[in-house]
């Protein structure tokens, strides 16, 4: 049905120093004991995070980190502690970015009832505390965040990490809540110890590795795992796929860029249509809601349901909802490696109305996001930039550590076995090159005040202060003129509009 030119585009990013001594007159002290755990893993359970009403909190055995999941699909979401004693915390599970903060300003926040329905962290409450003089302005695809850096304790599931540089919000724009990133630093340099630098550095796993399992759509919690390799969750053998280097990335940004090779659909009645070969670069990002491809293959993928119904002022494709109850799947291809994203999976359901989980990629950055990760298991290892890929299945838990070296990430098939194939019949008839416009106009009022996720960092812009938390532990005022920023930014404000 369509194939496709990709137009792919590049971009400068920004370089920052940062000097992340602790004031010298900080009155707070960090306990240097370690904690570490002899499994050489961190389970962390994955939760739904429900838009607009505040979230199911799932609790999780020792070693879980939840991963909050809602059946409209907007967000994924984990359960962590911050400071001394620990305090609460969710934050949106982002791998587009690599840093970890708290507390958006709700008052500026896109959907600010259910922002304020998170706790926030305290810092005048933890004793573990130590303030830096560094300050950050990042900007998101969608949003952005003004934060102060500071050292304090991180509890993910039943390890603690200690001294872990985050950011503590000073102001926020149109992000809801704080973000746990996990993503390779996006200039390709680290410029302080993020948390999974933190976590091999203490010893609290071997490898700068972690595994995700988001699971269906319908599922109220999935898992992420630092370290280790749930074999009870996926169908056969994890196909071994290099990351692009930075040089050859879209944007030139170091993110978890594989290349796709291909596209299809298989029909309820059983007939697998795919495209030409291809060679898609496409990054793998938890913090964005739907996926966005090269326009053509949007295209190509709206073209093959009846019915549907194009919404100019999104860039949605409205369908009947009764499609996401059809067997059949979205599929797509990395060498010899497939994953078939159901129906269910791929449609997003949001108040009242179903969405094909798509959006065109007018910026030249593809992105597979959540639309896709729920039905594909994912190890990211980035000591050695690799992603490892399989089929999403669950049938009971298996862990295994990942160890250290080239062959870290443990080569074990799979528990899980795949359903009886249906009888099926193929060709490669998915034309992904041919422009196709819509046949019918949506004119309706669609879903409104939702959250889709921030995208992908795209700058950053340093400073050393104002401060909102100095040494003393006295809280400054704080306040940033959206038209400064703007001016110090400008032109290099270049991420996914989400």
């Amino acid at each position: 049905m369509i194939p496709l030119r990709f137009l792919l585009s590049a971009a400068p990013v920004l370089a920052s120093a940062h000097d992340f001594s602790a004031p010298p007159d900080s009155s707070r002290q960090q306990n240097p004991s370690l904690e570490t755990r002899g499994e050489g893993f961190i389970r962390s359970p994955l939760n739904v995070l429900p838009n607009p009403a505040p979230p199911k909190l799932i609790r999780g055995r020792q070693n879980e980190v939840a991963i909050e999941n809602q059946f409209t699909g907007t967000r994924y979401g984990v359960d962590i502690e911050v400071g001394t004693p620990g305090q609460k915390l969710t934050l949106v599970l982002d791998t587009g970015s690599p840093d970890t903060w708290v507390n958006p300003t709700c008052d500026t926040a896109n959907v600010p009832d259910d922002c304020r329905s998170f706790p926030v962290y305290d810092w005048s409450k933890s004793s573990s505390l130590n303030a830096t003089r560094v300050t950050d302005i990042l900007v998101y695809g969608k949003g952005n965040a003004t934060i102060q850096y500071v050292r304090e304790s991180v509890k993910l599931g039943g390890a603690t990490v200690r001294n872990q540089v985050i950011g503590v919000a000073l102001e926020s724009h149109d992000i809801p809540l704080g973000i746990l990133g996990l993503s390779p630093p996006i200039r390709g340099v680290n410029e302080y110890p993020y948390i999974l630098d933190t976590m091999k550095d203490q010893k609290l796993i071997n490898s700068r590795a972690f595994s995700m399992d988001l699971r269906t759509v319908d599922s109220p919690e999935g898992a992420l795992i630092f370290g280790g390799v749930d074999t009870g969750k996926y169908i056969g053998s994890l196909a071994k796929l290099p990351m692009l280097p930075q040089n050859q990335t879209p944007r030139g940004a170091d993110r978890y860029y594989v290349t796709m090779s291909g596209v299809g659909l298989t029909y309820p009645d059983g007939l697998v249509e795919r495209s030409q070969e291809l060679e898609v670069p496409v990054f793998l990002d938890s913090g964005g809601t739907l996926s966005r491809l090269p326009r053509r293959i949007y295209q190509a993928f709206a073209s093959s349901f009846a019915d549907t119904q194009y919404d100019p002022s999104t860039g949605f494709y409205f369908l009947d909802c009764n499609v996401a109850d059809l067997e059949g799947s979205i599929d797509f291809y990395f060498g010899d490696k497939v994953i078939n994203v159901p129906f269910n999976d791929f449609i997003w359901h949001v108040q009242g109305y179903c969405v094909l989980g798509v959006l065109p990629d007018d910026d030249g950055e593809p992105v597979l996001g959540d639309t896709f990760l729920r039905a594909a298991y994912v190890v990211f290892d980035q000591d050695n930039r690799n992603l490892h890929l399989a089929q999403a299945a669950n049938c009971g838990s298996n862990i295994i550590a990942i160890s250290t070296g080239p062959d870290a990430v443990p080569s074990a098939t799979g528990r899980c076995t795949a359903p009886p194939p249906r009888p099926t019949s193929g060709n490669n008839n998915l034309d992904v090159t041919a422009e196709r416009g819509p046949t019918a106009t949506f004119t309706g009022v669609g879903p409104t005040g939702i959250d889709i996720g921030p995208g992908p960092v795209a700058t950053r812009v340093s400073g050393t202060g104002p401060l909102g938390i100095n040494p003393t532990g006295q809280s400054k005022a704080y306040s940033l003129k959206i038209d400064v920023w703007k001016a110090v930014v400008g032109a290099l404000v270049v991420g996914l509009i989400m």
